[in-house]
């Protein structure tokens, strides 16, 4: 009998999971160090997981945090023993797998890391393992930003698309399984074989008396900084749900991913940067890659501002003439028309989500989202005129250049927003909601906005008053706050360094509170959260991202005279250096 099979079968009721017998076979533990519910939704893993699944010689299996949650819906994580972290599969432990794989998805997992890899047995430090323990490699978009917070721990880091290295990995394992040999040459065998690869342990950074970075001792035997791999695209299959489960984020839908980054040049996202050039995938291939959806109608569409309006309108009608649902992620003001939210209410959408991220055009062109407030609210208007009565609004604040008055702003549009769905909605009989969710800006490395500084907390309370004042007297209005203490705390991490090592292991190990944390081992947020000079030397640039730094200084200063940047039109662009000498804007 299989106990991890058994947990699933009862709990979990997934479809598409793979399971393997152990004979002989290379195994592979993929620890996702979040919730059941959001890493059974995450299409990177179940890309990793069916990748490596695909060849008879290795066995791959999940772990997920060991959370409980009776709300409704029972376990978050089927495989819950008590709090021990095991396999989904087979049950077993994370230290009698071969090699260790984590997919890291958000800084704030970073505790989880030292957490699952203590509870399995293993070392936490990657420079005091022993040549019997597994080699643990780490991947995932909040290490391929910045990978130095937790570089102690990890032997490797694989940077970039998993679709373009995971051959050669393969090819590697059964070197990289192999305890009989030493753990310094796999590390230089998997660094020399494997695009994308970047061992920590083979670079030391250098500090000044100030505390400032000024350059790394790097092992010549090692790339750096390392480049990460990029995928140039699919040929028939494109990026897809492979595992269906009702205790997923979004219950047995089948994810679809029309493109992979984007070409809009926010200027506080990452992702609109580390992952240049933006790619959209053919239309074919999503065709194809529907056809063989497993069993479920229910299709949720993944990077939808890129694709394209006249690709996405037919795509979308072709799969509502095959008795689809669809459902989307947030989507751009500017995207929708007339005919497209007019497919939304054929596929039974009964909320939208909009991100104008700022209340006033002055900042919106700052952090280059380019919305002007009449497209704003006439996607409002068309939506509620499809018969969409509910809105989710996403706002940020303790942005660079941010004044009072657009916080103000925010309110004001949120009323303007209101006033004109509402009497559309009262002609159709339901007024619907609006929901403003409101976070704090944190810099992110890899985008202009990384020399910026984290908000004072008292200019963040007296922000924070003025949405809760002028949003609350607002009907049918609710407003969400995320904690500001927190993201305090997730800015250290963003722009954290190796520094915080004994802190995190303070934090996940014994408990300690992170302010009390930082003291104790001679830090400060303030290290991590001020402003940063031009010639600043970030800790993060030990991955070698193609966009350049310079380019991002420019989108900086354009920032601060409010000035925007154009689309990222990959033919004929190479302003940021992704694709070729860059010859200014």
């Amino acid at each position: 009998m299989n106990p991890g099979k058994e947990l699933f079968r009862s709990h979990c009721r997934e479809t598409g999971a793979v399971y393997k017998k152990w004979d002989g076979r290379i195994s592979a533990a993929l620890i996702f160090p979040d919730s059941y519910a959001i890493g059974a939704a995450n299409l990177g893993l179940q890309t990793v997981y069916s990748l490596l699944n695909q060849y008879d010689h290795i066995v791959c299996e999940r772990f997920f945090a060991p959370e409980f949650s009776r709300t409704g819906s029972g376990l978050r994580n089927p495989c819950r023993r008590s709090g021990r972290w095991v396999s989904m599969e087979s049950g077993r432990r994370i230290a009698e797998f071969d090699l260790v794989l984590f997919s890291i998805s958000f800084e704030s997992n970073y505790t989880d890391v030292l957490i699952a890899l203590n509870d399995g047995g293993l070392t936490l430090s990657s420079r005091k393992r022993i040549d019997s323990e597994p080699l643990v490699i780490a991947g995932g978009v909040a290490v391929q930003i910045n990978p130095e917070p937790v570089a102690d721990f990890i032997d490797a880091f694989l940077l970039g698309d998993f679709e373009t290295i995971s051959g050669r990995l393969v090819s590697e394992l059964p070197v990289l399984a192999d305890s009989g040999i030493t753990r310094q040459k796999r590390l230089q065998r998997l660094a020399k074989n494997v695009p994308g690869c970047y061992v920590p342990g083979a670079c030391r950074p250098i500090y000044d008396r100030s505390g400032e970075l000024v350059s790394w001792d790097v092992d010549p035997a090692f790339p750096f900084p390392a480049p990460p791999s990029v995928y140039e695209g699919p040929t028939e299959i494109v990026p897809h749900t492979r595992i269906l489960s009702p205790f997923a984020a979004f219950p047995n839908m089948f994810m679809l991913e029309l493109a992979r980054g984007c070409g809009r040049g926010c200027r506080f996202c990452a992702a609109g940067f580390v992952y240049r050039p933006p790619r959209k995938w053919p239309v074919e291939s999503l065709k194809n890659t529907i056809a063989r959806r497993n069993g479920t109608d229910r299709i949720g569409l993944v990077g939808l501002e890129f694709l394209g309006r006249d690709h996405t309108e037919s795509l979308c009608q072709e799969m509502l003439a095959q008795g689809l649902k669809l459902r989307f992620s947030s989507m751009r003001a500017d995207g929708i028309t007339g005919t497209f939210v007019r497919l939304l209410g054929k596929s039974g959408q009964r909320s939208v989500t909009m991100a104008p991220e700022a209340g006033s055009e002055r900042l919106r062109r700052a952090v280059n989202k380019n919305l002007r407030e009449t497209t704003i609210l006439t996607a409002a208007e068309l939506l509620a005129s499809a018969g969409i009565p509910d809105l989710k609004l996403y706002f940020m604040i303790g942005l660079p250049f941010e004044t009072e008055d657009d916080v103000q702003e925010i309110v004001a549009l949120v009323d303007r927003i209101r006033r004109t769905v509402r009497p559309i909605g009262r002609s159709r009989g339901h007024l619907g909601s609006i929901t403003v969710s409101v976070n704090t800006f944190v810099p992110k490395a890899w985008t202009p906005f990384q020399w910026a500084a984290t908000a004072d907390p008292a200019v963040l309370r007296k922000k924070r008053k003025i949405l809760i004042r002028g949003l609350g007297r607002l009907p049918n209005t609710k407003l969400k706050l995320d904690s500001a203490r927190e993201a305090i705390f997730q800015a250290v991490l963003s722009r954290g360094d190796r520094r915080l090592a004994p802190a995190l292991e303070l934090v996940a190990i014994h408990g300690v509170l992170w302010k009390k944390a930082l003291k104790e081992t001679g830090l400060s947020a303030d290290m991590y959260c001020g402003m940063r000079g031009k010639e600043t030397l970030f800790t993060w640039e030990v991955v070698g991202h193609r966009v350049r730094k310079e380019y991002l200084w420019r989108e900086w200063e354009r920032a601060s005279r409010h000035q925007e940047t154009g689309f990222c039109h990959t033919d004929v662009c190479t302003r940021c250096g992704v694709c070729g000498v860059e010859r200014g804007l």
